[in-house]
């Protein structure tokens, strides 16, 4: 069992004709005996109960209520458990504490309470060690043991036990022989969550392995981009460098033009030269592109290109006046 559950078990009257009945106080306790010994005080409110509620809710089968918690002591003692009863809910009262709802007690349970062979019920639970929070609802029992003196009288409590039963004390037990069924339980839910815990700690793995797989993709990606970027703008440079030469070398651009051309770009610098008049020794040469064997010098060249102005149409002008 983990070092921080610990086993409680609670005693209270039960009236003889009780369909609900009370298992818990409506506050934090302790028992008159010193009991808990690892915390100030066994700890029950509202939020602590509907959890309490709820975990029950959950199960699929009715919780026991024996005689005498003989289901706890039959590892021990061989002998068989017979139930009492059954039950399935739990109610919050405040004011009052935890109560059982809709008990089904036995025909032979029923009796019993009836001649008083049996008083009282005693509650088993867990809770935490550290805190001292009921965990759990374990089982009921009904018993003559309680371990504080000064309880009530059975026939006080029946004409109106829903506003008249108390608390009282616990029934002292060895964990260490008494909660075996309990043990292997519980050792069976830690070995769960520690297999849940490796499962979530392996996908947790798994999801970093491929995080880090992506990140290097992503920067392969980047670099291969970036290469690729870098290399068509060394190849788009070159090519401007390329076509400037020729421009230069055949007459379509001047030198004083080179600097205004170098500032062009490749899309721009072709379209230009496409139509560019071809110029040497400062003089526009003929060309079969230009009717009449027209010429503008390298200065009016210069000009009409600094002006965006068609040379064709500065020839005309000039040739006019």
């Amino acid at each position: 069992m983990d070092r921080n559950l610990g086993l409680g078990i609670l005693t209270f009257d039960v009236a003889t004709n009780a369909t609900d009945m009370q298992i818990l106080p409506a506050q934090d306790f302790r028992a008159d005996d010193g009991r808990p010994e690892d915390v100030d005080s066994w700890k029950i409110n509202g939020a602590i109960a509907q959890r309490l509620i709820a975990k029950l809710a959950a199960r699929k089968n009715d919780l026991l209520i024996d005689y005498e918690h003989q289901s706890l002591r039959a590892a021990l003692n061989g002998q068989p458990v017979i139930a009492a009863g059954w039950f399935k809910q739990m109610e919050w009262r405040e004011g009052s504490g935890m109560w059982l709802k809709q008990v089904d007690l036995t025909n032979r349970a029923k009796g019993m309470i009836s001649n008083k062979e049996v008083r009282y019920t005693s509650p088993v639970f867990v809770y935490d060690k550290n805190t001292g929070e009921i965990l759990e609802i374990v089982s009921v029992a009904l018993t003559n043991t309680p371990a504080v003196d000064g309880m009530q009288d059975i026939a006080a409590l029946t004409a109106n036990y829903l506003n008249n039963i108390n608390p009282l004390g616990d029934t002292h037990m060895d964990q260490n022989k008494e909660v075996a069924a309990l043990n292997t339980q519980v050792t069976s839910l830690t070995a769960q969550v520690a297999a849940l815990t490796t499962e979530r700690d392996q996908a947790n793995n798994k999801v970093t392995a491929l995080t880090a797989e992506r990140d290097a993709l992503h920067t392969k990606v980047a670099d291969i981009e970036a290469k690729a970027k870098a290399e068509a703008e060394a190849a788009e440079k070159k090519q401007h460098a390329d076509l400037l030469q020729t421009a230069l070398s055949d007459g379509r651009l001047t030198p004083k033009q080179k600097p205004w051309a170098e500032g062009l770009t490749l899309a721009a610098l072709n379209s230009y030269l496409e139509t560019a008049p071809v110029i040497l020794g400062g003089k526009l040469q003929h060309d079969p592109k230009h009717e009449g064997g027209e010429q503008l010098t390298a200065e009016e060249l210069a000009m009409c290109t600094s002006m965006q102005i068609d040379p064709k149409e500065f020839l005309a002008n000039k040739t006019a006046n």
